[in-house]
């Protein structure tokens, strides 16, 4: 499989994909996508950069299609693409992100579709939006499919590590705490990674919930024991 590794590289094969949409339409792009990106290893964020260009180049009207077809293909940068695309929509239609973001999660055949999407779109959305966001992550925290539960704590974790201030993330961790007695493997996965997140960088915040986090009629030892790696990081990152 060919490599892509600088943005030069990627300019020229995207510049040739979007040629093809000029002249051709979206069905025919969508083909040169899949051959000239989709089908090489190329690093993220150049994956990144073709979602924003497209955002600025496809027609408004014919993005979603867009996302659907990619989607559709089940290729791991293609993920990166729609999540960037979706991103940028939610300033145009945030409902519609949102639940585009998590149809798609929805039917991920593999855990990284849950990671890319969760954290492009569910997580940025928390983190720009967090009113909007945080009570349509308590809803979805109850959803019957584990990919998008699993998603949610990808978002929170990336919310978080970007910059997520502390009084939302003081809404958001009964929500996580809501999930830790799960025994689900790929919720565990997602959830877990939130509150290991949550305690590398806010351990006053575990102080302030830590009454319930030792409740272990609610919260099962794997949500603790993520907790514990947090927190022994935030003292690793400060010399302790």
């Amino acid at each position: 499989m060919q490599i892509v590794t600088r943005k030069s590289d990627i300019k020229e094969l995207l510049n040739q994909c979007t040629r093809v949409y000029d002249l051709s339409g979206i069905a025919a792009f969508l083909k040169e996508l899949e051959s000239q990106i989709l089908s090489k290893k190329v690093k993220f964020p150049l994956l990144e950069f073709c979602g924003n260009e497209l955002y600025q180049k496809i027609k408004i009207e014919e993005q979603i299609d867009l996302c659907d077809k990619i989607e559709e293909q089940k290729t791991e940068g293609g993920n990166v693409i729609l999540g960037i695309i979706l991103q940028n929509r939610l300033d145009i239609n945030f409902e519609q992100s949102i639940k585009k973001a998590t149809e798609y999660i929805s039917k991920a055949n593999v855990w990284y579709v849950c990671d890319i999407i969760g954290e492009r779109v569910y997580g940025y959305s928390l983190l720009k939006n967090p009113d909007k966001t945080i009570p349509l992550i308590k809803k979805l925290s109850n959803h019957e499919t584990n990919w998008v539960v699993r998603a949610l704590g990808a978002g929170i974790h990336y919310a978080i590590k970007k910059g997520l201030d502390k009084e939302n993330i003081e809404l958001v961790f009964p929500i996580l705490l809501s999930m830790a007695n799960t025994k689900d493997k790929e919720i565990k996965q997602g959830i877990g990674w939130a509150a290991k997140t949550t305690a590398k960088f806010h351990p006053e915040i575990i102080e302030q919930f830590d009454k319930k986090i030792q409740n272990q009629d609610n919260v099962a030892n794997w949500f603790r024991a993520k907790i514990s790696i947090g927190l022994n990081r935030n003292k690793y990152a400060k010399g302790n």
